[in-house]
């Protein structure tokens, strides 16, 4: 009998597991196998991803530095050498994940969970057991969404999981779905010489963020030579020897095209499907675990339910916060706020980021509020980087100049995202910032010239 079960060692599931263990709990982590420790997060999404685009991000880079006397020509593109160095990343990260479990001394199992009972589960696998504890905590994280119309299919119709095992780099790609994934990808291929088309089935690339942020990237995508098709579905396709032949209805026209491969990126699904739930008397919605305030089931009190299997925004950093509230609730302390801001951050080329209210939100609420922009080719430090595209923008109360929101579309926007999250958390406003001191040259003094200029 433990303490606590966590079903999934993601960032949400290692990480409530490790508080509650260095806290005296027992807890017991369960996940399919041992390759899965750290979840899809470390193993085949943020880590690998990331990897994957800043190796590729120095292509983008050499044309301009061949301009300031440093000509280094790259010859080739090793992909092998790629998946070998992200595997080794993956390898000292999950070495990272395991010493904090055992320094929890949390119990760590590997085969397929089910509930048998409210507070009892069943592991299916090599070793077969049954386990119970006074709460169980599911992280089970999320999986790739099928396309309704598009199967993945014999390394042709790939999904982000299988970008990862190509053997080359293909000579075109239909990206569908403009999200941040989708971006992030189609950046990291057309970096390499890949002729990258996106298809996004909404009138505009990340739908969740700010129009003028959207067409920025549109066109900054553009520039690169990808080609953009908005409001565009994918009417049926056919699996060639050499490629995926392609349908696509653009409303009042169509097109028929062929491409190498074609990458699916629209969005993920819980995983909860095999957990037989309602053995366990926990109601789900479309496979999303129904939970309250404090992340408990709504029907069963015993479960707790965080990270991509509830309705919050399916990133790591929400599951790591939310994975300290349950901590905190499960041994009795103050809760951490339900609610709080947060960065959400696409790595896509030019970098987008954005924490607070957006400008949409405001107008929706009717708050009064100053929009300021500034751009970065105004700033040296963006020259001296080779990249000068994109902007920064403040979005402030019209009465007080209280930091309310903001959004960048440039070099290091997801790194200067959070001077923002410290200046909406402490209450700060235009006039707060244009007083401080900020190092020349840098990319931050780019925040220090639109506030003074309030």
């Amino acid at each position: 009998m433990y303490d606590v079960i966590v079903i999934g060692a993601g960032p949400a599931g290692y990480e409530v597991a490790s508080l509650l263990g260095v806290q005296g709990k027992n807890v017991c982590i369960i996940d399919k196998n041992e390759e899965r420790i750290g979840g899809t997060c470390l193993n085949e999404g943020c880590i690998p991803a990331k990897n994957f685009l800043e190796t590729s991000s120095f292509m983008k880079k050499s044309a301009y530095f061949k301009n300031t006397g440093l000509d280094f020509t790259f010859n080739s593109f090793d992909i092998e050498k790629l998946k070998k160095n992200t595997a080794c990343l993956i390898t000292d990260l999950r070495s990272g994940i395991n010493s904090k479990l055992k320094k929890a001394k949390v119990d760590i199992k590997y085969g397929t969970v089910s509930f048998i009972g409210k507070t009892t589960i069943k592991i299916s696998g090599a070793n077969e057991e049954t386990l119970s504890a006074d709460k169980i905590i599911i992280a089970s994280g999320s999986s790739h969404r099928d396309h309704p119309l598009m199967n993945l299919e014999d390394n042709k119709i790939l999904s982000s999981k299988e970008v990862f095992s190509l053997t080359e780099i293909p000579k075109s790609i239909l990206v569908i779905g403009g999200g941040a994934i989708g971006c992030e990808f189609a950046s990291f291929f057309s970096s390499l010489g890949c002729k990258v088309e996106i298809a996004e089935f909404t009138p505009r690339l990340v739908p969740i963020e700010d129009d003028d942020i959207a067409r920025t990237l549109k066109r900054e995508l553009e520039k690169q030579g990808m080609k953009i098709h908005l409001k565009t579905n994918v009417r049926e396709y056919k699996v060639l020897e050499d490629g995926v032949e392609v349908t696509m209805d653009f409303g009042k026209t169509s097109e028929v095209k062929t491409y190498e491969k074609v990458l699916i990126s629209i969005g993920r699904n819980p995983n909860t499907k095999d957990l037989d739930l309602s053995s366990g008397d926990i109601k789900e919605d479309r496979g999303f675990v129904e939970v309250d305030s404090n992340h408990r089931s709504i029907s069963n009190e015993n479960v707790y339910a965080i990270g991509d299997v509830i309705k919050t925004p399916a990133l790591a950093h929400v599951a790591y916060y939310e994975a300290k509230r349950v901590a905190a609730i499960i041994l009795g302390k103050e809760p951490m706020k339900e609610k709080t801001i947060f960065p959400s951050v696409t790595f896509c080329t030019p970098q987008i980021a954005s924490i607070g209210l957006s400008e949409r939100e405001l107008k929706e609420s009717d708050i009064k509020f100053d929009a300021k922009k500034i751009f970065f080719k105004i700033n040296g430090k963006a020259k001296i980087k080779g990249d000068d595209s994109g902007f920064v923008k403040i979005l402030s109360e019209k009465e007080t100049g209280k930091i309310l929101g903001a959004a960048i579309i440039g070099n290091e926007a997801t790194e200067l995202i959070h001077q923002f999250l410290i200046a909406i958390n402490t209450n700060q406003s235009l006039d707060d910032l244009s007083k401080m001191i900020f190092a020349h040259p840098t990319l931050s003094e780019t925040i220090l010239d639109l506030v003074s200029s309030h």
